[in-house]
């Protein structure tokens, strides 16, 4: 139906609470002009431009002249206005004579999609909204900015740190960055041919896809065990219904839908309550992250409510409640980033003090107690090292001579200081020390060149002897004789296992304590014993 054919046919405007449940390829909606109560200039219709095609703005002039304007879809899209608005013309109002003559304002929404492009129509002043229209997109690629900050943070440090709670929580940011920068109208300027049908599907579904993931980050960030389990799936269920309804009930027929929208705009209720709960849930059992939620999210979820009742067109409610989402949605972004550096930081920390703890465990594990060096555990490992980079050409085992006597003639207080003072000053050798068992020491001796040098090591360790036996005597005055000490020592051959090695140096240790002991024995000795016997060193 045309305009002239609609004034002709007398049919009534609906004004009562029912009047958005319109069904039909076009709708009519009939706006009186009061002139001295609109700004001066060109004035223009402005409305929801979701989901919208073609339209047409008639001036109705009080001799019944109809000024009409066609505008095509593209056109609609190009009169775009921040906040998801079109602003259309009126004709004639450019024209202050016709302007003052003007009645009515009669629009044809052709294959309207939501109530609020009835609902929200206004006539607003053009020259006004046309200056605004550069700094409010100024302002929403400002909040874009802020807002998308967080991604480079989590994309900086999860390669190293792996917490999944930063994916979710850049899925989120995502979501929030695509819906305002689709729903402000931005996506018009970065891609002029974006049709409003796909505007409205992208705002729909980046809130859908925003709630889920933001489910899946809260059970995610939270402490372990500050969320009960049943209560941890009804988040996660709750969050997940906007995307499952989506995907169900909002579908795009021709005209408008009025149930679809409702089902989706219902389905976040569920989650809204359920993480509203969950926030004194948490906080009742002692969470310190919780409170990043408590922040960012009650806003969101105050706004949300609005957005609902207003999407379920409950109310129409005031714009700049609109521009509280968008402030509300970035302002939560910047303050759970907060969050997320702050629960990695504890993160963090808890993880070095686990490996602390490991590494504390570890040397206990392979320190000796009472002298605090290497014990037989890290003498094997380092002997099984050496297999494979052999830094060692052989191995020494050290007896401390008549130590027994020493502990009953002295006590075992001294003769614990003996051990101790044995063992530091073995770990400040340079080779590798290590206590074995009661007064037997190892060294697993540097292979540094000198190998091939006569009597090596032998000279070697009678140069740790003596500084052993002078240590003791100038470290422990309660003994008055002379420690002295008895080595064995073995080569160490390529392929050659630790028995083999162990069993060699002990051969000749005993062969230094048989011998008369405070020597040195780096050859076999057993089968002949001279009186001054080969392969020995007398310290």
């Amino acid at each position: 139906m045309s305009a002239a054919t609609l004034l002709k046919s007398g049919k009534p405007f609906d004004c009562s609470d029912n009047k958005y449940a319109l069904e039909g390829p076009r709708v009519w909606v009939k706006v009186p002009f009061l002139d001295d109560r609109l700004p001066p200039g060109t004035v223009e219709v402005q409305g929801d431009n979701n989901g919208l095609t073609t339209m047409q703005v008639h001036a109705l002039l009080d001799n019944g002249t109809l000024l009409s304007s066609r505008f095509s879809e593209q056109e609609v899209i190009d009169s775009w206005r921040p906040k998801g608005h079109y602003g259309l013309a009126v004709p004639g109002t450019d024209n202050p004579e016709l302007r003052s003559r003007i009645t009515h304002v009669y629009l044809a929404i052709d294959e309207p999609k939501v109530a609020s492009s009835i609902s929200l129509i206004q006539l607003a002043s053009k020259e006004k909204w046309d200056g605004l229209k550069l700094p409010l997109s100024i302002m929403f690629g400002v909040l874009c900015g802020m807002a998308i900050m967080p991604l480079f943070y989590h994309a900086f440090f999860y390669g190293a740190l792996r917490y999944s709670f930063m994916l979710w929580h850049s899925a989120m940011i995502a979501a929030t960055v695509v819906y305002t920068f689709s729903s402000s109208g931005l996506i018009f300027l970065a891609f002029p041919g974006t049709g409003l049908l796909t505007k409205m599907l992208i705002n729909y579904w980046a809130l859908a896809i925003a709630v889920a993931a933001s489910g899946v980050f809260l059970v995610r960030f939270v402490e372990q065990g500050k969320i009960a389990p049943w209560l941890r799936t009804g988040i996660l269920v709750s969050s997940f219904l906007p995307v499952i309804v989506t995907a169900l009930v909002l579908r795009i027929n021709d005209g408008y839908d009025m149930e679809a929208r409702n089902y989706y705009h219902a389905s976040f209720l569920p989650a809204f309550f359920i993480v509203l709960y969950a926030m004194g849930h948490a906080l009742r059992r002692g969470s310190r992250a919780i409170w990043y939620q408590i922040v960012g999210w009650t806003p969101i979820v105050m706004f949300g409510l609005d957005r609902v009742a207003r999407g379920m067109d409950l109310y129409i409610g005031w714009p700049a409640l609109d521009y509280g989402l968008y402030f509300a949605l970035v302002m939560e972004t910047i303050i759970l980033a907060l969050g997320v550096a702050n629960r990695i930081f504890h993160l963090r920390k808890q993880h070095k003090s686990t490996l602390r703890k490991q590494v504390e465990l570890t040397l206990l594990a392979d320190t000796d107690g009472l002298t605090m060096m290497n014990n037989r555990r890290s003498f094997e490992r380092a002997f099984r090292q050496n297999q494979r980079d052999h830094r060692y050409s052989h191995l020494a085992i050290i007896d401390i001579d008549f130590f027994k006597r020493v502990n009953d003639r002295y006590g075992h207080e001294v003769g614990d200081e003996v051990l101790r003072v044995v063992g530091r000053l073995l770990d400040g050798t340079g080779h590798f020390a290590a206590r074995i068992g009661g007064e037997e020491f190892t060294l697993l001796i540097k292979d540094d060149g000198r190998e091939k040098r006569r009597n090596y090591p032998a000279n070697e360790l009678a140069e740790i002897c003596e500084a052993l036996i002078k240590a003791v005597h100038e470290e422990v005055p309660e003994i008055r004789e002379p420690v002295t000490f008895s080595v064995g020592v073995a080569a160490i051959a390529r392929r050659v296992t630790l028995r083999s090695v162990m069993a060699t140096a002990d051969r000749r240790l005993y062969d230094a304590k048989g011998n008369g002991r405070n020597q040195i024995v780096w050859i076999d000795i057993s089968a002949s014993k001279p009186a001054s016997p080969a392969g020995t060193a007398s310290v």
